[in-house]
């Protein structure tokens, strides 16, 4: 078996991209990436590569000429765990069903960040941080994939704990039916009208106003997700790019900002439209042809998740019960349109915010792991 180490190596890199697509071509509920994207991620003028204390390199397996493992392991210098301990991070992992290129791939990551960087607390699977990709399914492989999903072979899980790392962090998505929205919807009805006698105001995202809103967004998710594990600073202008791509998908009318009584913005619920067949329809290009398939794939999405959401840190002090109401603001609209089927996306096991949900918080279909190593 041959290994590879390199950076920007453009054969190299475009081995690398492909091992990806050869390894699900096959798989029909696949949705592949676009390429394009990940040819931007892995260049040079990618913002991570440019910040100062960041660094990277990436491991490549072949067996008889062929790609058959690969990852990337990096360090960013913002990324800690809770308790400011530096943490390095191994992400784009791929592999065919052999435990020795995965271990090749993984061994030599874990000795390049020890070695060079003197990191003791590895995580994985992450690309760069939390806002390019993490975790691997590990429950709900037989489940409909949305957009935005972990997706990753059944093997991968076991690879990563064999090779030592052990789980950090769960999370699930909830599937909510007409029934469940209906009962969530009058759970908070009251908490959410008595918000609006004191004076907060529900507002939705407005499209027309764009980056108005995008910079609302930043700012309130910012505040909301400074306590998340792995939470990383993104500026404006990348989170900007970020939002543009998922444009198409956010619902307008459901997605709201909470505003207090003094006008300052206290949080932000977000909802979208899952495109994930149109996605898969473009089969990972961006050419004419691939936007017009997914243009006519666009058009059939009836599926909706509620994908991101929170309240700024000085709003939780306040004990407002505005998270309460303004679930229940969200989910009442997500009625009005008619909405009879929701995914609740991603949501931490552990999160306060998983007892808005009530008895349907133990829905545990679909399971995704972040995995740590320490020595």
């Amino acid at each position: 078996m041959e290994l590879r180490t390199f950076r920007f190596d453009g054969p190299s890199t475009q081995a690398f991209i492909g091992l990806g697509y050869d390894l699900y071509r096959q798989h029909r509920a696949w949705i592949p990436p676009c390429r394009k994207e990940l040819e931007t991620q892995l260049s040079p003028a990618f913002p991570f590569y440019g910040r100062r204390g960041n660094d990277h390199r990436r491991f490549l397996a072949f067996a008889g000429g062929k790609p058959v493992a690969r990852c990337l392991a990096s360090v960013n210098r913002e990324l800690r765990d809770r308790d400011g301990t530096p943490v390095g991070a191994i992400g784009f992992f791929e592999a065919a069903d052999d435990y020795a290129a995965a271990e090749a791939v993984l061994a030599a990551a874990v000795r390049w960040l020890r070695e060079e960087h003197g990191s003791r607390c590895l995580w994985g699977p992450m690309n760069f941080d939390i806002w390019h990709g993490y975790r691997f399914m590990t429950r709900g492989f037989g489940e409909e994939p949305f957009h935005g999903e972990p997706s990753n072979k059944t093997y991968y899980p076991d690879f990563f704990e064999r090779f030592g790392f052990l789980a950090r962090q769960r999370w699930n998505t909830l599937e909510l039916d007409a029934a469940a929205l209906d009962q969530l919807a009058a759970s908070g009805a009251d908490r959410s009208r008595k918000l609006i006698e004191s004076g907060y105001r529900f507002e939705p995202f407005d499209l027309r106003r764009f980056d108005v809103s995008v910079e609302a967004l930043h700012a309130v998710l910012t505040r909301s997700f400074s306590g998340f594990l792995g939470y990383t600073p993104i500026s404006l202008p990348e989170f900007r790019g970020l939002m543009s791509v998922a444009r198409q998908a956010l619902h307008p009318d459901c997605s709201t900002f909470v505003y207090d009584a003094e006008g300052a913005l206290a949080g932000f619920a977000g909802v979208f439209r899952d495109l994930g067949a149109a996605v898969r329809a473009m089969r990972g290009g961006r050419g004419l042809l691939a936007r017009l398939r997914f243009l006519h794939h666009s058009r059939r999405a009836k599926r909706l998740m509620l994908h991101i959401g929170g309240i700024t840190p000085e709003e939780a002090e306040k004990r407002s019960g505005v998270a309460k109401g303004a679930f229940c603001h969200v989910v009442r609209k997500l009625r009005q349109q008619g909405c009879e089927r929701v995914l609740a996306t991603l949501i931490a096991k552990g999160n306060p915010v998983r007892r808005l949900y009530g008895r349907c918080a133990t829905d545990e279909r679909r399971e995704y792991t972040l995995y740590e190593k320490r020595p």
